[in-house]
């Protein structure tokens, strides 16, 4: 695998654990998501549940970034 989602892959498809990605903003936390989403796609089912659309765009068609994963976007329980 290449990409940002390449130093998670022993950790994403070998592992039932959780996975917690912090950083300051503009570090590249969306990114790794992205990839990470295309990665557990191309070999398991995924459904990236988002609030802020951020993950897999907010259009009638998700983000090609996150493969053949499926989207639900759900609005926020804040509101």
């Amino acid at each position: 695998f290449e990409g940002n989602a390449a130093m998670l892959v022993d950790l994403l498809l070998g592992s039932d654990k959780s996975i917690l990605i912090l950083g300051e903003p503009g570090s590249g936390k969306t990114t790794i998501v992205r990839e990470a989403v295309r990665v557990l796609a191309s070999r398991h089912n995924v459904c990236v549940v988002d609030t802020s659309n951020e993950i897999a765009g907010d259009g009638d068609i998700p983000h090609p970034c996150i493969g053949d994963a499926r989207r639900m976007m759900v609005p926020s329980l804040d509101a």
